[in-house]
């Protein structure tokens, strides 16, 4: 039936090659005009799937208390006058300026300026200064009664009882004295005019009578020289939303003038910002200097007339392939993007095969009508099954949980199959044509390098070796996969930036200032009519609060609704305080807090240092089974973070089982195509060779996979199967022809290795200029994704063409090739 399919294809070309190409060009006109439909998408739902538990109290947590902070330090050159300075009337204006403009766009959840909190602590102290002496005269009625009460239970005489009154109440005032006496006196030398214009009461409302800045506001204000402003964006941006959110926050805080204070802004969405913007950049240097690689390859080591055909016909394949997937829905992300030079490097592949073998036939034949035919049923089989076998490794790709890794096995495996059509109609209608107008003898032109030297060199000193060389790949092949599940996956955002990005030193100095610049966000939400005021929730809250910062070296600070309360009363805080407080805060500081409705809340954990979402993550765990809140209470992490986290745990558990399903897939393919169990093991097991030696390589050169290149195995299965598919069955195409073994393997060797050596060599190409960029996450993708080509290729040249030679020598193949498979025509 193939044959029958593949001879209906050739007498098509032959009979209609102008018509061939017009409908190939027709189509791929058509596929075009998906391209505009093409969405990059780059929200939170391409990392996590939007049903899982994660994502959705992550979305829920977003859409009431915002997403990822941005930070304003603002610096004064020294203590005298320090941050005073930031609070002169112009720069006061100039933050209420700020506030202003960035509220009215409608982007953020909340806006706190350091003159947020200073006017709220204004109001605080006011009322402290009327609460405080309410609460000593409570407490000294509390001690004069706890006093009178032990003194009657021992019998005491009304003067002895009085004396115990009086003892137990000086120490109350004295400890009182202690703690206010010193902010009393200051308070009464401020005067009436209790604004920020009169220097003592801003001293008074910033500092403590020690001179440091008050511990309720050590959040906000570091030291005497710094101040914070934080912005919250609004929740559920996609990252290109986050990143336009994030600048204007930069550029707005820039338009304002700040008199004798400098200003920087940093966060976590310009690191991201960063991250994005250069993987798409980046992405498509790559896939143009994949053209130009290809140019140089093919001008190279290819040795055919027209030898750049291939070049048009691959990029129309491309072209073709990416107005598909806007077509039918399969959006772009910083993934699928990265999957453009695997489809050049595909497309080359067939292109050379089709170009190189109907070249061949018909020169051998002196004919193009028989060449065409000839090139067809002894190719066109191969090309297919390799091409089977690729979609397959890339469809296993649809088994991870990361919604853009399973759009990249569908966007591959379906451009595949476009950039096969293409690429095999316009390079044979285009050559028939040339080749029917120029017949007779003539020589195929010299490459400037010779490739089947280098490819025959390997097949005659690896052939008759099949001992040592399986020795050393069984080594290097179950020594390597072993060692690959030590090596690390590398999750830290700050590495995947260059060192000398200017938002990642802005970054540190803003955590060497403040202490922290990352959060855990913990999302509580009551059930039931429970609110988060009540009071068993609050006694609950803030000790979890207190115990997790004990426990946890790291954390720097936590602020939720309990602690929030606390910092204002200066006391536990009961539900009274709580609804009071509320009452009187700012709504950008409440909204931190606590939801509209009063049944959910935020609890924020700030982290000192840069942590990986791996240390994140565990992190996070210790946490949660700490927790233990009261009856109609759950706790659930959220934030980006959280979503990173679980996005690199859903990656790397299912890495292996990935590589699993495409070999045992793979395998049951090429067992029913060839009914023979040595020749569907065969191709695989230079793959499995590629596999382990790429993790061996990794390992002792200390390289850690990154969420990019950690889903590699399957595109190493899915390349290198077809590369040994098509050395394969072109060496039993050359035994059917009746040569012996290894006279078969040579001419195979020669006549096939210089179409794959060419593909390999341009995709290898097209990843490795991104080892040439400074920045890390893609330095890291080039150097693996070029090195396990490399590897795939290498060990197809090396392991097969020996297995292949000492299983047939040794009869372990049969003779007759499955359903015209290997079979030659025309011999």
């Amino acid at each position: 039936m193939i044959d029958a399919c593949l001879l209906a294809a050739a007498s098509f070309v032959r009979r209609r090659p102008r018509l061939v190409l017009a409908l190939a060009l027709a189509a791929a006109i058509g596929l075009a005009f998906g391209i505009p439909r093409l969405k990059f998408e780059t929200g939170q739902d391409t990392l996590l799937n939007p049903a899982s538990k994660i994502a959705r109290d992550n979305a829920r947590y977003q859409q009431q208390f915002g997403g990822d902070p941005m930070i304003g330090l603002f610096e004064a050159p020294s203590d005298s006058p320090g941050i005073r300075q930031l609070f002169s009337a112009s720069n006061r204006a100039a933050m209420t300026e700020v506030e202003r403009k960035l509220n009215a766009t409608g982007d953020y959840q909340s806006v706190v300026t350091p003159l947020t909190i200073l006017e709220f602590a204004r109001q605080t102290i006011d009322r402290r200064q009327l609460s405080q002496p309410i609460q000593l005269q409570r407490d000294l009625d509390a001690a004069a009664a706890a006093a009178r009460a032990a003194s009657v239970a021992r019998g005491d005489s009304p003067a002895q009882q009085d004396a115990a009154v009086a003892a137990a109440r000086q120490p109350v005032t004295d400890k009182f004295n202690a703690d206010f006496g010193a902010d009393a006196t200051r308070f009464l030398a401020i005067g009436a005019d209790r604004t920020f214009d009169n220097p003592k009461f801003l001293d008074f409302v910033l500092f403590g009578a020690d001179g440091k800045v008050r511990p309720d506001l050590a959040g906000a204000f570091p030291d005497n020289r710094h101040a914070l402003m934080v912005v919250r964006m609004k929740g559920n941006l996609s990252f290109d939303e986050s990143s336009r959110v994030a600048q204007q926050v930069v550029d707005q805080v820039r338009a304002e003038r700040f008199d004798g204070v400098t200003a920087r802004v940093t966060g976590p969405p310009l690191l991201i910002k960063e991250i994005n913007d250069t993987m798409k950049s980046a992405l498509l240097i790559m896939a143009a200097f994949a053209v130009v690689i290809m140019v140089a390859v093919l001008s190279a080591v290819f040795r055919a007339r027209w030898r750049l055909l291939s070049l048009p016909a691959v990029l129309i394949g491309c072209v073709s392939a990416f107005g598909l997937m806007g077509f039918v829905g399969i959006p772009l992300t910083i993934v699928t993007i990265s999957g453009l030079p695997i489809l050049i490097g595909l497309g080359v592949d067939f292109a050379i095969q089709m170009h190189s073998r109907l070249e061949d036939e018909t020169l051998r034949r002196d004919s193009a009508e028989r060449g065409i035919e000839a090139a067809f049923r002894g190719v066109g089989p191969a090309l297919l099954l390799a091409l089977v076998a690729a979609g397959i490794g890339f469809l296993v790709l649809r088994l991870a949980s990361v919604p853009m890794i399973r759009d990249f096995g569908s966007m591959l495996a379906a451009g595949a199959v476009i950039v096969f059509v293409m690429s095999i109609a316009l390079v044979s209608g285009v050559l028939y044509l040339r080749e029917r107008t120029r017949l007779g003898p003539r020589d195929q032109p010299r490459a400037r390098f010779e490739v089947e030297r280098l490819v025959g060199g390997i097949t005659a000193r690896t052939v008759g070796r099949m001992t040592p060389i399986a020795l050393v790949a069984l080594v290097i092949a179950f020594g390597g996969l072993y060692m690959g599940r030590k090596i690390p996956t590398q999750t830290d955002p700050e590495k995947f930036v260059a060192s000398n990005s200017s938002v990642l030193k802005d970054l540190r100095y803003v955590r060497d200032v403040s202490g922290s610049t990352d959060e855990l966000d913990l999302f509580v939400e009551t059930t039931g009519g429970k609110r988060l005021t009540d009071q068993d929730v609050l006694d609950w809250m803030l000790p979890f609060e207190k115990r997790e910062m004990q426990l946890h070296g790291e954390l720097r600070q936590a602020n939720g609704l309990a602690s929030f309360v606390t910092s204002v009363t200066g006391a536990p805080p009961t539900t009274a305080d709580a609804n009071a407080v509320l009452g009187s805060a700012p709504p950008a500081l409440r909204a931190q807090v606590i939801s509209g409705d009063g049944r959910s809340g935020a609890i924020t954990l700030a982290i000192g240092g840069s942590a990986s979402l791996s240390q994140r993550k565990a992190l996070e765990q210790a946490i949660l089974e700490d927790a233990q809140p009261p009856a109609g209470v759950t706790v659930a992490p959220a934030g980006i973070a959280v979503v990173g986290s679980a996005t690199v745990d859903a990656v790397s558990n299912n890495r292996d089982l990935m590589s699993f399903v495409a070999v045992a897939a793979i395998l049951v393919t090429l067992g029913v195509a060839f009914r023979n169990p040595v020749k569907a093991i065969a191709p695989l097991l230079p793959v499995v060779l590629a596999l382990g030696a790429s993790a061996a390589l990794l390992y002792f050169t200390g390289i850690a996979y990154s969420p990019l290149t950690s889903i590699s195995g399957p595109l190493i299965i899915a390349m290198g199967t077809e590369f040994n598919v098509l050395l394969m069955s072109r060496y039993f195409e050359e035994r059917s022809a009746g040569l012996a073994p290894r006279d078969a393997m040579s001419t195979a060797s020669l006549r096939i290795g210089r179409a794959i050596t060419a593909s390999g060599l341009t995709v290898m190409g097209g990843f490795a200029v991104l080892a040439f960029s400074d920045f890390p996450l893609l330095d890291n993708f080039g150097k693996v994704t070029a090195l396990n080509i490399g590897l795939s290729l290498l060990s197809t040249l090396i392991l097969l063409p020996p297995l292949l030679v000492w299983a047939d020598e040794g009869h372990r193949l049969s003779e007759a090739p499955a359903d015209g498979i290997a079979e030659r025509s025309g011999s």
